[in-house]
């Protein structure tokens, strides 16, 4: 490699048409692909479809929470469920299951609840099990058809 000069004076610094050329034919200006325009049209897609699919389920018909639980025996776990409908004249059903120490489920009942004027309540149950209890669960919760 050669010595490059160091400018000078201001005039160096003046580009010719013909170096303006040269410069351009090094570094050529990038094309946009098809690829880009299509990634990115996907990716406008996907993003789209995310926040359609989030809006569309996320007001449920039912939530139900597991608020409490106490094993008051060996045969029976006292639940509190709290319970929330947008729609309150919907009636619905849970699963509730008891777990023992051994994590054996030892109860199992489907709580069921009518229509009602309030959107959010509060549910007072118990389930029956044969052997004591150290955990309760909520499962499939929903409308009932």
């Amino acid at each position: 490699m050669g010595h490059v000069p160091t400018p000078t004076n201001s005039q160096d610094h003046v580009l010719t048409d013909e170096d303006r050329e040269r410069i351009a034919n090094r570094y050529p200006k990038q094309r946009r692909t098809p690829w880009v325009i299509l990634i990115l049209v996907l990716a406008v897609v996907l993003v789209g479809w995310t926040v359609w699919a989030g809006l569309h389920h996320a007001e449920q018909p039912i939530r139900a929470s597991l608020h409490g639980y106490q094993a008051v025996s060996d045969a029976r776990v006292d639940v509190t469920i709290t319970l929330h409908r947008p729609d309150p004249s919907i009636s619905g059903s849970c699963v509730l299951a008891a777990t023992g120490a051994d994590h054996v489920r030892v109860g199992e009942t489907t709580v069921k609840f009518p229509a009602s004027s309030a959107k959010d309540e509060t549910i007072h149950t118990s389930v029956k099990t044969f052997s004591r209890a150290v955990t309760a669960e909520l499962e499939n919760c929903g409308p009932l058809s």
